[in-house]
């Protein structure tokens, strides 16, 4: 009996295992496509845009932390720091006390180039907005994701997890100033074109 169920268990984990690297590879894929097409335009590739926006939701990361929250070796993130630092989009900085570590930081031009990549966001044109659209039409929100948060939760540790829930925050807040400054453009051409 202890066999049966030994052997039942290590058939759920293979199991478990394959269907979850499928399924992985086949959304990373879909995902790796839709930043594509919302990067092509600036001229920067997937690994780029996400350097920035790691740097922009921690601050001043270390090039190792970018690699750990990035999920890149650390060579990868360092070789396309110093690409986007080469295109002034970020400064790569040692510090006084600290010569062991390289710092990155967003300069103006890239922290303008991810607002504009931000704002020209259209959920519409997306993979990932076309498979869950009927998800979110039959249960008015969008899927949580609190299991594969959970997961990867133990095997990455909370930072991750964390700097995915500010990135959003960050949305958030760009989102909202974006229709503020909408609205108050539109309140102008009404006045513009009333005033004529």
């Amino acid at each position: 009996m202890v066999n049966q169920v030994e052997d039942y268990t290590m058939k759920e984990a293979v199991f478990f295992s394959l269907k979850m690297m499928q399924m992985s590879k086949a959304l990373w894929r879909a995902v790796e496509e839709d930043v594509e097409v919302l990067t092509k335009p600036y001229g920067i590739n997937v690994n780029e845009y996400y350097i920035m926006g790691l740097v922009n939701d921690l601050g001043k990361p270390s090039i190792s932390k970018i690699a750990a929250l990035g999920s890149m070796h650390i060579s990868t993130a360092f070789n396309f720091s110093k690409k986007l630092q080469r295109r002034g989009y970020v400064k790569l900085l040692k510090e006084e006390h600290d010569k062991r570590n390289t710092y990155i930081i967003l300069t103006q031009e890239g922290t303008n180039l991810l607002l504009d990549i931000l704002h020209s966001y259209n959920p519409e044109q997306t993979n990932i907005h076309k498979g869950i659209s009927a998800l979110k039409e039959a249960y008015g929100i969008y899927p949580e994701l609190l299991e594969l948060e959970a997961v990867i939760r133990l095997i990455y540790g909370r930072d991750l997890i964390n700097v995915a829930n500010n990135s959003l925050q960050s949305v958030r807040e760009s989102l909202i100033e974006q229709r503020a400054y909408s609205e108050k453009i539109k309140k102008k051409l009404r006045v513009n074109l009333y005033n004529q």
